[in-house]
């Protein structure tokens, strides 16, 4: 009689607690280590944009001064959209928005309601969140203009058209308390900007040296 065949039995060994806790362990020093290095290139990438922003606003009030013949957009006039922010509009593909916000009514005004909505990417600031300006619905410029004559004993008396060869511009990040609608624009001249700037000026992003933002406050025209 031949023998029966045996059948070898083999036993799978499952996972003990220890090693889970060890797998565990690895994971979460992993992810520890691999944090830092997500968030520090999502702070770049927003550094990166924010930047942007910043020089294409310069360079679309470059070509409209080209385009004006060496002249600064007219001085805000609140509570009425007007300034470099609708100014510049055109030169940032945006005539339509140049054109649907009158000059005439108030930002608030129902006619320019839909168009002062519409803030232009341009003009937001990465790190800054969505906020309401003085107008419910209508958010703040994160940048304004800062504009201040070279020589101010060699302008006439009264005032003009600002002409760049007389007056120096450039943008700056507006401060977390800004509150004017963007169709309205936000301009300041150089010595409210240093006076404010010692008291304080606090910006929605990071302005320790590290960040590469604070060179962003020294283009101009």
């Amino acid at each position: 009689m031949s023998a029966a065949p045996r059948h070898d039995v083999v036993r799978r060994r499952g996972v003990s607690l220890v090693e889970l806790l060890v797998c565990l362990a690895i994971i979460s020093i992993m992810v520890s280590l691999l944090f830092p290095a997500i968030q520090s290139v999502r702070a770049g990438m927003a550094r990166a944009e924010c930047a942007d922003h910043k020089r294409q606003l310069s360079l679309a009030l470059d070509m409209f001064c080209d385009s004006s013949r060496g002249l600064l957009p007219p001085p805000p006039a609140p509570p009425n959209p007007g300034g470099w922010a609708r100014e510049i509009l055109p030169f940032m593909e945006e005539r339509a928005l140049f054109q649907a916000l009158d000059v005439r009514l108030p930002v608030a005004a129902p006619a320019n309601a839909t168009a002062a909505r519409t803030r232009p990417p341009m003009m937001r600031c990465t790190f800054a969140p969505w906020r309401d300006s003085d107008v419910a619905g209508v958010a703040p410029s994160d940048f304004l203009l800062v504009v201040s004559p070279d020589n101010p004993g060699s302008l006439p008396r009264r005032p003009g058209p600002r002409r760049t060869k007389d007056f120096s511009a450039f943008f700056y990040h507006a401060p977390k308390d800004a509150t004017v609608p963007w169709p309205a624009s936000v301009e300041i001249d150089l010595i409210t900007l240093d006076t404010r700037r010692a008291v304080e000026w606090p910006v929605w992003h990071p302005a320790a040296p590290s960040t590469g933002l604070g060179s962003l406050t020294d283009e101009g025209l």
